[in-house]
């Protein structure tokens, strides 16, 4: 699957955005986490140290602390902290208000002199335990061993961590949204340059500027430059192009001038019939090949654009060349089919396509018995336009082993057919030029049927 450019961006920056904002929810939850678990410690540690001050022997071995304590959630039932105090062995001293209804015996044996800070499951619920072992001496001199051990419950650490959570989570998504407006307007405004030289590419294929002209960033400079260089040279080709046909039709209007000379003397004197009829003959040739060299010259001075530049209207043309043929050829009472797309272009030079048509249509017309078909079809894809012209006559036909043949210059099926066997070469020439393809066969009336088929790339 191919994704443009825009998409990829999209979809990079995309999951980059959301895999950083994953990481620092996580990150921030946790750090939150660990920072309420440290106080917690410190506080408990505080209360612990609060309930010592508390404490006096009455005895030895006899340890009292008051009822009501001066760290008020002790001193509330189920208030999600509590306080234990335990003797030698499992003898239970003291235990705060809040805990009053909890069947609970945490007397243990510790190392006395440390905190022990941990989290731990006590009759299926999760408290958080600090513990704490004393050696208390009495007034006699005997040595006590003292517990003192306060819990307080996860879950009421884990509300805050849990409204901690969502709230993080709201900013985090408000954050996340913002930041994907703020990339996708970003990546419209960045890629725009490449908006722009789509359009000027538009405006160059329809002939309606000459080269990328926009104010593109350094980025897409040496793009837009080689862009502009590549037409300019195939402009500079076709200039060379029309100049070489102007210079060879130049060269031959003079022979042309002379031989037109002849023709008037030979017509003006009092010669043979014969020579009269030859004359003639003569007259009729010279000035067909004065109207094919004034078309060259026309062509090669019309500065018309190449394929990357312009498009032609291919119902528009054929219906141009059929008109005239229709006069030149009005003796055969030609009957013309002529089927196409409105929308039907050939993205190339008006005087090419001209040529191609006007041979294949003028060719069919010499051979034909009494039917021309032209038939286009025109399809566009995404990438590129599909252009397939197709000329069939009823005359009769052409050998399969003479198609390749009829295409080279100078080969004519018949010599007593008027013409110089290089109309059809010509358009072999100028179909392959635009990369085409043309192919002779049978017509369903044993004619013949020329194909050419163009494939044009979108700018």
């Amino acid at each position: 699957m191919h994704y443009s450019l825009k998409t990829r961006l999209i979809i990079v920056l995309s999951l980059s955005l959301i895999a950083l904002v994953s990481g620092v929810s996580i990150a921030l939850e946790r750090a939150f986490d660990r920072s309420l678990t440290s106080q917690l410690n410190e506080r408990l540690k505080t209360q612990l140290f609060m309930l010592l001050t508390a404490a006096e022997e009455e005895a030895p071995g006899q340890l009292y602390l008051p009822e009501v304590v001066r760290e008020g959630v002790f001193n509330q039932i189920d208030s999600g902290s509590y306080a234990f105090v335990y003797g030698g062995g499992t003898n239970e001293i003291w235990r705060s208000f809040s805990a009053v209804d909890l069947n609970l015996n945490l007397a243990e044996t510790l190392p006395t002199g440390e905190f022990l800070f941990d989290k731990a499951d006590i009759n299926s619920q999760t408290f958080y335990r600090l513990r704490y072992a004393v050696i208390w001496e009495s007034e006699d001199g005997t040595e006590n061993y003292y517990q003192f051990t306060l819990l307080h419950e996860a879950q009421l650490l884990n509300a805050v961590v849990n409204d901690f959570r969502f709230t993080l989570l709201s900013g985090l998504a408000f954050v996340l949204v913002a930041m994907l407006i703020i990339q996708l307007l970003a990546l419209r405004w960045g890629l725009s340059p490449l908006n722009l030289i789509a359009k000027d590419l538009k405006f160059i294929e329809a002939g309606r500027q000459q080269t990328l002209s926009k104010d593109y960033p350094a980025e897409l400079q040496p793009l837009t430059r080689n862009l502009n260089l590549l037409i300019d040279a195939e402009r500079a080709q076709r200039e060379k192009y029309r100049n070489t046909l102007s210079n060879l039709a130049h060269s031959l209007k003079t022979p042309l001038a002379v031989m037109k000379g002849v023709t008037d003397q030979l017509n003006n004197s009092n010669e043979l019939r014969t020579q009269s009829q030859g004359s003639e003959t003569l007259a009729q040739q010279i000035e067909r090949m004065d109207e094919i060299i004034k078309y060259q010259l026309s062509r090669a001075v019309s500065g018309a654009q190449g394929h990357m530049l312009a498009s032609v209207n291919v119902k528009i043309g054929i219906e141009k060349i059929i008109s005239a043929l229709e006069k030149v050829y009005q003796s055969k009472c030609i009957d013309f089919h002529f089927a196409c797309d409105e929308q039907a272009r050939f993205y190339g030079d008006e005087g090419d396509f001209m040529e191609i048509m006007g041979n294949l249509l003028d060719n069919a017309c010499k051979w034909t018995s009494s039917k021309v078909e032209v038939e286009v079809t025109y399809q566009t894809t995404k990438d590129a336009y599909s252009l397939m012209l197709k000329v069939s006559d009823n005359g009769p036909g052409i050998k399969p082993s003479m198609y390749q043949d009829i295409l080279s210059r100078g080969q004519r099926l018949d010599e007593k057919t008027e013409g110089q066997g290089i109309g059809l070469s010509v358009v072999s020439e100028l179909v392959h030029q635009y990369d085409g393809s043309i192919t002779i066969s049978e017509s369903d009336d044993n004619g013949a049927t020329f194909t050419c088929y163009f494939d044009f790339k979108r700018l």
